[in-house]
């Protein structure tokens, strides 16, 4: 019998969110991004928002991915719109992965990660968190 040659396959990572008052895309816009830190493909299992300050205005959350954080903007692959105005102290998923006919997001290489917030959202603080499994 031939031992089975394992590898790691499973990782984790999480960004910053800062509320902004622009809701533009680009840079200036997002809350928080960061590149994918794999050097290749990965598929993500669980993506959710820990809020540790809410946002004094009213604003959803989404979160998703692009060639740059320009292209990311208002895409909500990884996380669908959550209200953050008062939030805080929760956990909240706003991915769907539940139903077998979701289909789990790729992410190739290079790509970005980005979180939008639907208006003003200045006062929001907490982190993304993103589990995953690099194919």
């Amino acid at each position: 019998m031939a031992l089975v040659d394992h590898t790691h396959t499973k990782g984790g990572l999480s960004f910053p969110i800062t509320g902004q008052t622009s809701h533009a895309a680009g840079d200036t816009g997002t809350v928080g991004h960061i590149v994918n830190p794999e050097d290749g493909t990965i598929v993500v299992t669980s993506c959710f928002a820990y809020v540790s300050a809410n946002s004094t205005g009213a604003c959803d959350l989404t979160v998703g991915t692009g060639a740059s954080a320009t292209a990311a903007h208002d895409a909500t692959d990884l996380f669908a719109a959550a209200a953050m105005a008062a939030a805080v102290g929760t956990a909240v998923t706003g991915f769907a992965n539940g139903d077998a006919a979701d289909a789990l997001p790729v992410i190739a290489a290079d790509e970005v990660i980005a979180a939008y917030c639907s208006a003003d959202s200045s006062g929001l603080a907490g982190r993304v968190f993103i589990e995953y499994v690099r194919v």
